[in-house]
C-alpha cells in the first residue's frame, strides 16, 4: 500500500510540474505579446508626435520665422529644432531642377560642386549639368544659360556641354568631397535665381559663395518625441526657402504683362 501511495505522489508531482510548465509558457507568451503591443503603441504615439512637430514647423516657416514654440501632440510635446543653412546641398534627381536663391547675394564667385565622391553611382558616371542664371528687376528679367560636362562618356553627343572650368572661367575651382566643380565669376548685377538641372544621372550638388555669403537656402528640421516609457522616435526633413519651380519653367515663354502677337 505504501508503495502505491508513493507512485501516486510521483504522478501527482509530475502532473503539477507539467501544469506549471504549461502555465508559465502561456504566461510568458502573454507577457511577450503584451510587451510587443505596448511597444508598438508607444512607438506609434512617439512617431505621430514627432511627425506633428515637423508639420507644425513647416506650417510656421511657410508664413514667417521659426518661433521655437511647439504645441503638444496628444499628451506628448515634441522637441523641434530648426537649423538655417546658407549653403545649398541637396540631391537633384535626373530631370528635376535645384533652385538657389540669389537675391541680395554677395557679389562674389559662386562655386558649384557635384557628383559626390562617396556615391559610387555618381562617381562612376557623373551627371552633366545645365545652369540657368536669372538676373534683373521686376519687368526686366534676363537669363544666362550654359552647361558643364560630367563625363567624357557622353562628350561626343553633348553639343553645347563644356568641361567644368571652360565657361565661365574656373581653373582654380577645386572640389571637396565631389568629383566635379565649376564657378560663376562674377555673379553679375541683380541676381535672382540659380537653377541647376542634371542630365543622364542624379547629382548631389553643393553651391557656396567663394568669399561671400549666399542668402538663406534651406531649413534642416529635426523633431523627436519621447513617451512616458522612454521610447523615442525622430523625424528629419529639409525644406527649401523657395518653392522649387518645375524643370519646364526654363523652356516656356513667360511674361509679366500681356503678350502681343
Amino acid at each position: 500500500m505504501k508503495k502505491k501511495k508513493g507512485q501516486v505522489l510521483v504522478l501527482v508531482l509530475l502532473v503539477v510540474v507539467v501544469a506549471l510548465a504549461v502555465g508559465l509558457s502561456v504566461a510568458s507568451r502573454n507577457l511577450t505579446n503584451l510587451r510587443i503591443t505596448t511597444q508598438s503603441e508607444q512607438s506609434q504615439r512617439a512617431f505621430n508626435a514627432a511627425e506633428g512637430g515637423i508639420e507644425h514647423a513647416l506650417s510656421v516657416l511657410k508664413t514667417g520665422a521659426w518661433t521655437g514654440v511647439v504645441p503638444p501632440v496628444g499628451d506628448i510635446t515634441p522637441n523641434v529644432t530648426v537649423d538655417e543653412r546658407h549653403q545649398y546641398n541637396s540631391v537633384i534627381l535626373e530631370g528635376d531642377v535645384g533652385q538657389i536663391e540669389l537675391t541680395n547675394a554677395s557679389n562674389f564667385p559662386v562655386r558649384i560642386e557635384w557628383a559626390k565622391s562617396s556615391d559610387s553611382l555618381e562617381q562612376t558616371s557623373p551627371a552633366s549639368i545645365e545652369i540657368t542664371v536669372i538676373r534683373g528687376l521686376p519687368g526686366n528679367y534676363t537669363q544666362q544659360r550654359f552647361a558643364w560636362e560630367g563625363t567624357s562618356l557622353h562628350g561626343a553627343s553633348e553639343a553645347g556641354f563644356k568641361n567644368p572650368g571652360d565657361d565661365p572661367g574656373s581653373s582654380s575651382c577645386l572640389p571637396t568631397g565631389f568629383e566635379k566643380c565649376g564657378r560663376i565669376d562674377p555673379l553679375g548685377t541683380n541676381p535672382v535665381l540659380l537653377r541647376i538641372r542634371p542630365f543622364w544621372n542624379q547629382a548631389t550638388v553643393k553651391v557656396v559663395s567663394d568669399g561671400g555669403t549666399l542668402p538663406l537656402q534651406q531649413y534642416d528640421i529635426t523633431s523627436s518625441a519621447t513617451t512616458e516609457l522612454g521610447l523615442t522616435r525622430k523625424v528629419q526633413v529639409t525644406k527649401t526657402v523657395l518653392p522649387q519651380l518645375p524643370a519646364v519653367f526654363d523652356y516656356v515663354l513667360y511674361s509679366e504683362g500681356d503678350i502681343t502677337k
